[in-house]
């Protein structure tokens, strides 16, 4: 069946519309979008073509995609697959190709959408709209007088903007997503911000629901029963995805006003002044200098089979970044009583130097910002595999104490953490907190939990799975996604399951990625997998 390419006329006043601005910024090219259906059992599949977003709504679509731009070239190759989509080279789909060929050549407009998704954990949905409006107004500078606001018909709050953002700026919005909720407290979904994203559609009704609610566009000042009550009535699907965005979107005098622009961001770290590079002449300066430019200590170097690091420091400074240097990762300027790396081969004693911290959620950098630790503060942190320390905040003394039993003849870590023990700091191997005393933000168990992979990791398979959560799961090659595999298996089937049916989204399939870890878990060679439980098949 052909693809439906022709376009709709509005009366425009002198103002550009929606689809003005779509054939300004987008010439010769055609706008189509992807729709989702749910799947029985649950979940949802995606529909394997494109439609334009002129032509009426499917009959039990629920969510879709952004809007892509297509080639007449595009538009033959979608035509000559379109009864066998996957009858292309590679893993994907015909329509999963041309997605990712617009995305690549920046011919995709995202509707720029908020949520909101913390009602069963017991937020009103007040609360929620005040998440948003804040997050929306103080990181996206659009005012919430031109938003409308919708409830999901199960536990979330959606927004539509009236813009459109690129694929190169999803990370960047991403990014203040997760800033706003880490400053805040609010809990945003910021999962949406990735590449073909589905979003649910007004009208549809939700699943968990059970039939009961649709998705309902509300006033803002609303209270949770009304809003209810709105979501239990009957309510019509668009008509079109154009009719959806004009639900929104409203003619303008610039186009160009569609568009969002991101302001760029001042870094939470500072970049030093001290960008010396050559070793003071003046000894009076070397302090101050080797704070920023000596040798860093890295809690976490030549972690594998080894024991944790131990550094009792003293702060000088805020959390900073050199630009071309130490692939931007955050350092603290700190004085060094004592520290002893994993495999105790780099040690620091009474100098100045910078401390590196791990970036990612739950990890020391973000630890440290949420410990406001100060100049002055003494520090010990417990370093190791996992990238996330035990961190102490502890008194001069103890510091003093700490760094004595950790470089004493007869000392070293072990004594180091059974004097800190003795204080009553919990030094087990994954957590750490003082019982009333201690600021330092830690965990108490080690997660078997996969986070997401840290940047410049230096670990190839992490690279690739940074790849997969930032891209596309499918930018990967079937031997790549094996290696990400073997790697996540190593913390067991169900922690591995997680990752991959979160990458696939809606396009998961339970059966064909059971029997992808089934065989590398039983493949003789891959002796390290002989404890992981291979379940039955699901059905």
């Amino acid at each position: 069946m052909a693809i439906d390419v022709s376009t709709r006329t509005t009366a425009n006043s002198g103002k550009t519309t929606v689809t003005d601005w779509f054939e300004t910024a987008h010439p010769n090219t055609t706008p189509l979008v992807r729709y989702g259906f749910p799947r029985d059992g649950g979940g949802q599949t995606q529909e394997l073509k494109l439609r334009s977003l002129y032509e009426p709504v499917p009959e039990g679509a629920i969510t879709s995609s952004a809007i892509y731009f297509v080639t007449d070239d595009q538009l033959a190759q979608l035509e000559k697959f379109a009864d066998s989509p996957y009858a292309i080279k590679g893993s994907a789909n015909i329509v999963k190709e041309i997605q990712g060929e617009c995305e690549g050549a920046g011919r995709v407009c995202y509707p720029v959408y908020a949520e909101s998704d913390a009602r069963d954990d017991g937020v009103s949905f007040p609360t929620m709209v005040e998440w948003i409006r804040g997050f929306v107004e103080e990181e996206l500078s659009v005012s919430p007088a031109e938003c409308t606001f919708w409830y999901s018909g199960s536990r979330s709050i959606h927004v539509h903007l009236p813009k459109f953002f690129t694929h190169a700026q999803l990370t960047e919005i991403r990014g203040k997503a997760e800033q706003f909720c880490e400053e805040t407290g609010a809990e945003l979904d910021t999962g949406i911000y990735k590449p073909k994203q589905q979003f649910r559609l007004p009208g549809a009704t939700h699943r968990k629901s059970a039939g009961e609610f649709q998705k309902v566009r509300i006033d803002p000042s609303w209270e949770n029963d009304r809003i209810i009550r709105t979501a239990g009535k009957d309510h019509e699907y668009p008509d079109s995805y154009l009719d959806m965005l004009e639900a929104t979107f409203s003619p303008q005098l610039d186009g160009e006003e569609f568009a969002l622009t991101l302001d760029s961001p001042e870094s939470d770290i500072e970049t030093p002044l001290i960008e010396q590079r050559e070793y003071p002449e003046n000894t009076y300066d070397v302090p101050e200098w080797s704070m920023y430019n000596a040798k860093e200590f890295s809690p976490y170097a030549h972690a594998g089979g080894n024991p944790r690091s131990l550094a009792v420091v003293e702060v000088k400074g805020g959390v900073f970044v050199q630009e071309d240097r130490r692939s931007r990762a955050p350092m603290v300027p700190v004085r060094f009583i004592e520290a002893v790396g994993c495999d105790e081969s780099f040690t620091k004693e009474s100098e100045h130097g910078p401390l590196q911290l791990s970036e990612g959620a739950r990890k020391d950098y973000e630890k440290w910002i949420n410990g406001e630790y100060r100049t002055g503060d003494y520090v010990v942190i417990h370093g190791g595999r996992s990238r996330s320390s035990i961190i102490h905040s502890v008194t001069k003394i103890e510091a003093l104490k700490t760094g004595f039993h950790l470089s004493r003849e007869d000392g070293g870590r072990d004594a180091a953490r059974k004097y800190l023990s003795d204080q009553g700091y919990d030094v087990g191997a994954s957590g750490s907190t003082k019982a009333a005393t201690s600021s330092g933000e830690t965990s108490t168990s080690e997660s078997k939990e996969i986070w997401p992979a840290r940047k410049n990791s230096g670990n190839p398979a992490e690279d690739l799975q940074r790849k997969a959560e930032l891209d596309d799961i499918e930018s990967l090659t079937h031997q790549e996604r094996i290696r990400v595999a073997c790697r996540h298996l190593l913390k067991g089937w169900q922690p591995t399951w997680d990752w991959f049916e979160e990458q696939y989204g809606s396009e998961f399939k339970p059966d064909v990625t059971w029997e992808f870890l089934r065989g590398i878990v039983e493949e003789p060679k891959f002796t390290e997998y002989e404890d992981v439980d291979v379940p039955d098949k699901p059905i």
